[in-house]
């Protein structure tokens, strides 16, 4: 059964049309009685409701991030829906409810995937190249109403000033991606790590005017000088669920299958700026959505909110 999909910031209302409600309109809709919307939104209630669920270090994924809870305001959407005379998920009004823990406790560990009950998974976007590519994902992530969480290789950003503003106006998460994804990545000391972060942080802080704190290290290779390094920094280090290998050339047919492979609620989907998965995205977007998922920034995976 396909998980609906909860909006909540502190009140809200929660939308039923993915959730598979189909509201109709009021000339359509027959008007119910009040015991009948009352019965309804109970019913409603008991799938919908949820326990805040806490962060915790997992023995494979390292920090899994905790979720929200979500409780429905009874009162106020049970008045809500008798005002229209009908049973409507739109109307309903609730709240998120936070778990005790704190994600900075778990910033040391690395982050593969977000909680996996929750109904998101975030797409992440590496970008040490591929400056065409980029403005036509960004095309199709405007297009499809998705935000996504991009890292920049400090050099490529430093080379693309306006891009890198581009892809903050348009509401993408931007992160570091190191300096200048060395292909001797591995043997770097704490030092080196430091400076392939920092110098990367300097550069996208003058450009963007926000504190950087997500790390995807190249090629998601790490020691525990680089996981050190990017914690001395106050940054989480991102890794992936589902990689989409992207970086081969294969066609996109093949690209949507091996991340569909992958999909589950909380999975982080790794992807580049290529060409391949420029004509990929759209159908990997909306098969992910037809499993009842939704995009979020990785900011807003790591927190777990269930907000907008």
């Amino acid at each position: 059964m396909k998980k609906m999909l909860v909006y909540v910031s502190f009140f809200l209302v929660v939308a039923g049309i993915r959730a598979g409600w189909i509201a109709r309109s009021d000339e359509e809709a027959p008007v119910m009685a009040d015991q009948d919307i009352r019965m309804e939104l109970e019913a409603y209630m008991e799938e919908m409701e949820f326990a805040p669920i806490e962060p915790r270090l997992d023995p494979v994924f390292e920090f899994v991030p905790g979720l929200y809870g979500l409780a429905v305001d009874f009162e106020l959407s049970y008045q809500n829906m008798l005002s229209y005379g009908r049973f409507d998920p739109s109307l309903i009004v609730a709240k998120g409810i936070p778990y005790e823990g704190s994600s900075e406790d778990f910033r040391q560990h690395r982050i593969y995937k977000g909680n996996e009950n929750s109904p998101y998974v975030g797409l992440l976007i590496n970008v040490a190249w591929g400056s065409e590519e980029l403005d036509e994902i960004l095309d199709i992530l405007d297009e499809h109403d998705v935000l996504a969480s991009i890292f920049f290789e400090g050099k490529f950003a430093d080379n693309h000033h306006e891009q890198v503003r581009d892809v903050l106006s348009r509401g993408h998460l931007i992160g570091n991606h190191s300096y200048s994804h060395p292909s001797d990545w591995l043997t770097f000391s704490y030092e080196e790590f430091e400076r392939e972060i920092v110098l990367t942080n300097d550069i996208l802080r003058s450009i963007t005017n926000e504190e950087i704190i997500y790390f995807a290290p190249p090629g998601g290779a790490f020691t525990e000088d680089t996981i050190r390094a990017a914690y001395d920094q106050g940054m989480y280090t991102i890794l992936w669920s589902a990689d989409s290998i992207d970086w081969r050339g294969e066609p996109a047919h093949v690209l949507v299958e091996r991340v569909m492979n992958r999909i589950e609620p909380g999975g982080l989907i790794l992807t580049h700026p290529k060409p391949e998965t420029v004509r990929a995205l759209p159908e990997i977007i909306e098969r992910v959505r037809a499993e009842g998922l939704e995009f979020r920034r990785v900011d807003e995976i790591v927190s777990g909110q269930r907000g907008e």
